[in-house]
């Protein structure tokens, strides 16, 4: 249980190094067509899915899928991150899985989307009782060549 704690205080103080700054209420906070908008919550939302389900036995491999679904100073930090609590996650076994339950988006523009994603997050260690944790992520994406990529995610 110690170690769950700290690997869920390891994410939480992760996402809480995210600007608050880039919540922008507005008098029109969607100005991008719901096809757009929609495109880019199902990003953020499956995104948030691979960020945040890890397993011990594919630690690196998952990591650096996390990271190729994020701009490179997020997958910087996100990478920093999960260096410092890999050898606890690895030597306890543990295992995390994520279903995305519900999505939506609060802010939109044509370059920038912050959707409110709900995750279930069950987290099991050395195959034994699983814990299971409802979150809520404010996930931040924007639209570059490559899709949309997030820039920020924020967990509750």
């Amino acid at each position: 249980m110690v170690v769950l704690g700290l690997v869920a205080a390891a994410l939480l103080a992760w996402a809480a190094r995210g600007d608050d700054a880039s919540a922008k209420p507005s008098s029109q906070p969607v100005v991008l067509s719901g096809d757009d908008a929609t495109a880019a919550v199902d990003a953020a939302a499956k995104a948030a899915e691979t960020i945040v389900a890890v397993s011990w036995q594919d630690y690196d491999q998952e990591v650096d899928e996390a990271a190729a679904l994020m701009t490179q100073d997020f997958a910087t930090k996100y990478r920093a991150t999960a260096a410092d609590i890999k050898d606890a996650f690895v030597a306890d076994k543990t295992v995390v899985q994520a279903r995305v339950v519900a999505q939506g988006v609060t802010h939109a523009t044509r370059t920038e989307v912050q959707a409110l994603v709900f995750l279930n997050q069950y987290i099991s260690k050395d195959g034994g009782d699983t814990t299971y944790t409802p979150y809520r992520a404010l996930v931040t994406v924007i639209h570059t060549q490559d899709g949309w990529v997030v820039s920020n995610l924020d967990t509750k």
